[in-house]
């Protein structure tokens, strides 16, 4: 019987595996996987990816006939759910949440001793933690990981613009960022970013107009032109100024993009907000949702004649800022009633007497609005929530509490 003694046996397959993947193609790694949990003692296992619609948990390069899980209805997707080690009723199967950082990319099934598991549950994060990365690195250069996320084939401009967007979740000892585009194979207008820079958080969401390519285009141009500023340290009003110029001069003064931009610093929770015609962000606090952070509306963003405004408000430890596109709350259901801000607000209050944490509300955000129009979006919809833990150190927020109209 193979049992776990000590975790000098996961450390030897930990190395053993990091030295075997310099020259791993990518299609090599679930086998790989597999090899070192055995040496690690366990009996085997399988990796297993988040569908790109977040509802399903999709096995990497297994037999035809295996069947995805489902996140809702299923051990491995309480483990995906809650991002913890979940151990099947008889004790010999395990699930272990992969994670890039934050960001979840699927769950690792390790088929164990039953007497076994609760040692092996304890060793194993250190190998967990290198296949998630090596499903990272790896998958960059090769079709297949994508290809087996995808539950419908993905549209030209959606190809392009996920391309130019971060991971979807990053997290630090002070905040959360965690954000969802859909119709995620449809997708064009739509677009948002992040940055960590010392102790300053700078977040964006976009919606240009129309759909398709033409839309993708300038989301994508708009993105460009916001790090170009970004990383030239240039402040919320010219770089909407930029974005602006930019913007009019390659597609006419006849199209635009709506925006929010956003600085926050972590160290007294001051958040800075400039919006150009986007709808206001929504802050929630102490488990209810409190309504807008008020912002100046301002104009699109390619049409001219700007004189921005930029907002400031104090966030509170544990404060969620919810920013979205007018595809959320546009969302028409089968009587035509818009998705709408209420409800909006209602299911964040729910997640949060839930204690759920910041990327499954995103998630059930974006599976309450699919459900909302039955399952078929006809704008572009941008969810993107940011929680702000406060100071570590000690220093809290000051001031007064964030402006609500």
């Amino acid at each position: 019987m193979v049992r776990v003694q000590d975790d000098d046996r996961v450390a030897r397959a930990v190395t053993r595996l990091l030295v075997e993947s310099h020259l791993m193609r990518p299609e090599a790694l679930p086998e790989a996987a597999d090899r070192a949990l055995r040496a690690a003692g366990a009996r085997g296992g399988r990796i297993h990816l988040v569908s790109r619609d977040q509802r399903s948990l999709v096995p990497l390069l297994a037999p035809d006939d295996t069947e995805p899980l489902s996140i809702e209805g299923s051990l491995a997707g309480r483990c995906f759910r809650d991002t913890e080690v979940m151990t099947g009723a008889e004790g010999s199967r395990l699930w272990l949440p992969l994670l890039d950082g934050t960001e979840r990319l699927g769950v690792l099934q390790v088929d164990v001793d039953p007497d076994a598991a609760e040692a092996f549950a304890a060793a194993s994060a250190p190998l967990a933690a290198l296949i998630a990365e090596l499903v990272v690195s790896k998958g960059q250069y090769t079709d297949t990981f994508e290809r087996t996320r995808r539950a419908l084939p993905m549209g030209v401009a959606a190809e392009l613009l996920w391309r130019q967007l971060p991971p979807l979740t990053f997290a630090s000892d002070r905040f959360v960022v965690t954000a969802q585009l859909e119709p995620w194979h449809e997708v064009g207008g739509d677009a948002f970013d992040y940055s960590i820079d010392g102790e300053v958080l700078r977040l964006a969401v976009f919606d240009a107009m129309g759909h398709g390519l033409s839309a993708t285009l300038m989301a994508g141009v708009a993105l460009a032109v916001y790090r170009n500023c970004r990383r030239d340290q240039v402040g919320l009003v010219e770089t909407a100024a930029a974005v602006d110029r930019v913007l009019s001069a390659q597609f006419g003064d006849e199209c635009f993009v709506t925006a929010v931009l956003a600085e926050l610093d972590l160290t007294t929770g001051t958040i800075s907000t400039l919006s150009a015609a986007h709808p206001a962000p929504l802050l929630v606090r102490d488990g209810k949702a409190l309504g807008e952070l008020s912002t100046d509306p301002g104009l699109p963003l390619g049409l001219g004649g700007r004189d921005d405004t930029v907002v400031t408000a104090s966030l509170q430890p544990g404060d969620r800022v919810v920013m979205f596109s007018d595809g959320v709350v546009e969302a028409r259901g089968e009587d035509g009633d818009f998705f709408g801000v209420d409800r909006l607000v209602d299911q964040l209050s729910r997640a949060e007497s839930r204690r759920q944490n910041a990327p499954e509300t995103l998630r059930r955000l974006v599976l309450a609005v699919l459900e909302h129009q039955q399952g078929t979006l006809q704008d572009d919809a941008t969810l993107l929530v940011l929680e702000w833990a406060g100071d570590p150190a000690g220093v809290l927020p000051t001031g007064t509490p964030a402006e609500l109209p």
